[in-house]
């Protein structure tokens, strides 16, 4: 019978499974689901492209050889148990060494920009996936009674399928990256993640379109418009004339008052902006959080888990639509603000450069937090449930900004 890893790996992962994993990770089930759906075979068509590399079929096999027994079987009482961390960090840290720290990366997020997550909340689905994947391979392995190379012919023979489960729209988050290469080659890759390459009218319109593009006096005015900015940017660099620059989220983009306008109605309803393909982008104060992560206290990642606390915060309150929904994430939501006071205890510790760059951070997502708390607490029947919460969250954040 041959194999059907994507099948195989739907199904370790079960209905039950993915509501606990939603559960663990303060999301609510659609958004860990569409997570998942570009995870699975983002991760396999890494793992394609490893093995197609120089030492990547020993080190697939080795990493296939470490795994512990009976996760599988047991992933339910994994997820959301005090082991969950653990199984996180170990399978972030497997990534890493198996596929590189910068391919880990990219996959990574791509998933939280196809499914409006968090970077960090990605991450640790990832880590959390990263062993289930490998524990399905492992699986066929031994019951085919495959060695190294006949495990690597199985991977290789999946190619079709996975590049049939890419989701519509996730290729493009993963394009420059190499990841898509070993199922779909690089012109493919490519062509998957250009929406323009997908022809969407007549032959005869899209020459008429050719045309006129050709005719606009745009086509060259726009890059000379790019360079004259670029130039702009670099003089300012040279003679310091910029400014001195401590928040650690990105500028924003120029949009015109209309653009704004709907950006604004979008957060205010949403939590996150959307773009023109309605395809969810984290905010930028929320993205600015993975800047901090690497920030140590000790051994620990504090910078990483502090983000994780805010962003679950964020997710948590993005999911609430009615009492049922608030009841749901009532639970998540307490537990991601009693870890962010815990871990607010430990920003003495921190140099005072590192401090405040940290404190900038996190501050700056206060007034999108804000808003999400607001329109939670309006809906009927929400505010009893985590009103409590609500009030204790906004209380760290007065004492986060007059530290």
């Amino acid at each position: 019978m041959s194999a059907n890893l994507i099948s195989s790996i739907t199904q370790a992962l079960s209905a039950n499974i993915v509501t606990r994993i939603a559960s663990g990770l303060g999301l609510d089930r659609s958004q860990a689901e569409k997570a998942l759906q570009a995870g699975i075979p983002g991760l396999l068509a890494a793992l394609v492209s490893l093995i197609s590399r120089p030492g990547g079929v020993s080190a697939l096999d080795n990493a296939i050889a470490q795994q512990p027994p009976g996760l599988l079987s047991n992933l339910g009482n994994v997820i959301g148990s005090p082991t969950q961390n653990s199984v996180v960090e170990s399978g972030s840290s497997l990534l890493n060494s198996l596929l590189g720290g910068s391919t880990s990366s990219a996959l990574t997020n791509a998933v939280s920009q196809y499914a409006g997550v968090g970077g960090g909340i990605s991450k640790s689905l990832m880590g959390l996936l990263a062993p289930v994947v490998l524990g399905v391979l492992g699986q066929e392995q031994r019951a085919r009674g495959l060695d190294a190379d006949g495990l690597a012919d199985l991977v290789e023979s999946q190619k079709d399928g996975i590049a049939r489960a890419i989701p519509s729209g996730f290729s493009k988050y993963l394009q420059g990256t190499g990841i898509l290469d070993g199922v779909m080659g690089p012109e493919r890759a490519a062509s998957a993640a250009d929406p323009a390459s997908r022809p969407q009218y007549t032959t005869a319109e899209r020459y008429s379109d050719q045309s006129r593009e050709a005719s606009s006096p745009w086509r060259w005015a726009l890059p000379a418009l790019a360079v004259l900015a670029l130039l702009g940017i670099a003089w300012s660099m040279r003679t310091g004339s910029g400014p001195d620059v401590t928040a650690v989220a990105p500028p924003p983009a120029t949009e015109t008052p209309a653009q704004t306008e709907a950006n604004s109605n979008s957060l205010s309803n949403t939590g996150t902006s959307t773009g023109a393909a309605g395809t969810d982008i984290m905010p930028a104060p929320f993205q600015a959080l993975d800047s901090i992560r690497g920030v140590k206290v000790g051994d620990t990642d504090f910078g990483a888990q502090i983000a994780n606390a805010v962003d679950g915060m964020r997710s948590s309150l993005s999911s609430i639509k009615d009492e049922a929904s608030a009841q749901a994430v009532a639970q998540p939501l307490a537990k991601s603000a009693e870890e962010f006071s815990r871990l607010k205890k430990m920003l003495d510790q921190l140099s005072p450069d590192v401090r405040k760059t940290v404190v900038n951070a996190i501050a700056a997502t206060r007034p999108m937090l804000d808003q999400l708390f607001d329109k939670a607490l309006a809906i009927p029947g929400v505010s009893a449930l985590i009103k409590p919460t609500v009030d204790s969250v906004r209380a760290e954040f007065d004492t986060l900004s007059a530290a």
